[in-house]
């Protein structure tokens, strides 16, 4: 197990709010030896009365696949009962790639780094969106206040209200027809609200039209996918960074000077982010030859390359298999912890959203009926009846 003792290798640091494992040079080879690690992180932090964030030091660290699974269960365990986040350092490539597969099936974050430089940052990061968080909901980042929607005389919204943070996963459900597409359509600027206020960075934005909401910063995808399929999977996400562009007809026409830069640069932006999602091999594919769930993530690229700081997602699992939900709710959690873009998402698979959500608001008959965590709402009697099914 090696020569530091198990007590030597866990450390906390209170100003950063971080507990440091340091598994590095150990080795696990059998469950007793996980149990005996885990029995002190989890006796220290029971001791600490608190959570805290989790800084993994996995230099030159060996884990036997036999134990693999008894090895994770324990760390979840512990990040569940005491946990803020964590982050890992100096994996060997067999460990990330072990790490990686269960974040997929599990749905928790990764979050590698190659050292402690870039870790440390990562956990300032990850305390800055957890103070926004938990800031009053007046200095909400988005705030949608009394919003009512009527189409003559059908009422689709009624004196709906909520604040999104900066930072957040904030997820809007309910069962079919409650309004949940009508508001994200309301939020984007696609419908105007009959009253009430959408107000973004303490700016009221209620009257602007779609494209000044862009401009802003808005991104969404849609429920059916709306890509242009003749086009190629590069030129659909390439449109993502029209808004970005100072377009000049004679210039662009000729593909000379200014504008032949210009798009040498958007272009070397939308490479980063096909990357990014792992689509590098359908760059050049027209879209409408692509499998149903690679075309939703190529929708996510082209509202990412807008490089939002609102990013609307209209139920961009509907439809996939397991495997595709898992590497889209994988997406969706990467681009959150590593861009911090801010999320509303609309999602009917109440596993993924209650896995990867900070906040969640329900809708039913176009009224809110519960807004809380996802442990809070997965347990309201309210919510059981109207949207569960259950009592």
């Amino acid at each position: 197990m090696g020569e530091q003792s198990i007590k030597d290798r866990i450390t906390f640091h209170e100003s950063l709010e971080t507990m440091e494992v340091d598994f590095s040079r150990m080795t696990f080879a059998t469950k007793e030896e996980i149990d005996a690690f885990y029995d002190e992180v989890d006796r220290r932090l029971a001791v600490s009365k608190r959570r805290w964030y989790f800084l993994v030091n996995y230099v030159d660290c060996v884990i036997n696949p036999e134990v693999w699974s008894q090895f994770a269960e324990r760390g979840k365990k512990a990040n569940v009962s005491h946990g803020l986040g964590t982050v890992r350092i100096g994996a060997a490539a067999e460990t990330r790639d072990t790490i990686r597969k269960r974040a997929r099936t599990e749905r928790f974050r990764a979050n590698l780094y190659e050292n402690r430089d870039e870790a440390l940052f990562a956990l300032s990061e990850m305390r800055k969106r957890r103070q926004v968080a938990g800031t009053d909901a007046d200095s909400a980042y988005l705030s949608v206040e009394g919003i009512n929607l009527h189409f003559g005389g059908i009422t689709a919204l009624q004196n709906v209200g909520f604040g999104v943070q900066r930072g957040e996963i904030f997820s809007i459900i309910g069962p079919n027809g409650a309004g949940k597409t009508s508001m994200l359509n309301v939020i984007s600027g696609f419908y105007r609200p009959t009253s009430g206020q959408i107000v973004f960075e303490g700016k009221d934005r209620t009257q602007l039209p779609t494209h000044a909401v862009a401009r802003l910063g808005f991104a969404r995808t849609f429920q059916n996918i709306a890509l242009f399929r003749g086009m190629t999977t590069l030129d659909n996400v390439m449109t993502g960074r029209l808004l970005k562009m100072n377009s000049n007809f004679l210039l662009d026409a000729l593909y000379w000077g200014p504008a032949k830069r210009e798009e040498i640069k958007h272009r070397e932006y939308v490479e980063e982010i096909i990357d990014f999602l792992e689509i590098q091999a359908i760059r050049k594919t027209p879209v409408g030859r692509l499998p149903y769930g690679l075309q939703k993530r190529v929708e996510l690229g082209r509202a990412l390359a807008m490089d939002p700081k609102v990013l609307l997602l209209d139920e961009p699992m509907a439809g996939m298999n397991l495997e595709e939900k898992e590497d889209m709710a994988r997406f969706v959690l990467d681009v959150n912890e590593e861009w911090g873009t801010t999320m509303v998402l609309i999602e009917h698979d109440m596993g993924v959203v209650m896995d990867i959500s900070t906040q969640v608001v329900v809708l039913d008959h176009g009224e809110k009926i519960a807004e809380g965590t996802p442990d809070e709402v997965r347990t309201d009697p309210v919510v059981i009846r109207a949207y569960l099914g259950e009592g």
